[in-house]
């Protein structure tokens, strides 16, 4: 397994964190990283945000 040094939130601590194997994900290894201290993960995933970029357009009714 691949080992990287980084800060761990919960030890609050530089602590080794290592990328565990997983199967639900396309690739051969996950993108999430997990301290090998105390199991706290780091989930790595791209933010996608969904925006409606679409001009917006006001309905009246028209006068009878």
């Amino acid at each position: 397994m691949e080992l990287r040094e980084l800060h761990c939130e919960a030890c609050g601590q530089v602590r080794a964190f290592e990328k565990p194997a997983c199967a639900d994900h396309p690739r051969a290894s996950c993108p999430d990283w997990a301290c090998t201290s105390c199991d706290a993960a780091i989930v790595v995933a791209p933010v996608i945000m969904l925006m409606d970029r679409r001009p917006r357009v006001l309905l009246r009714r028209r006068a009878a």
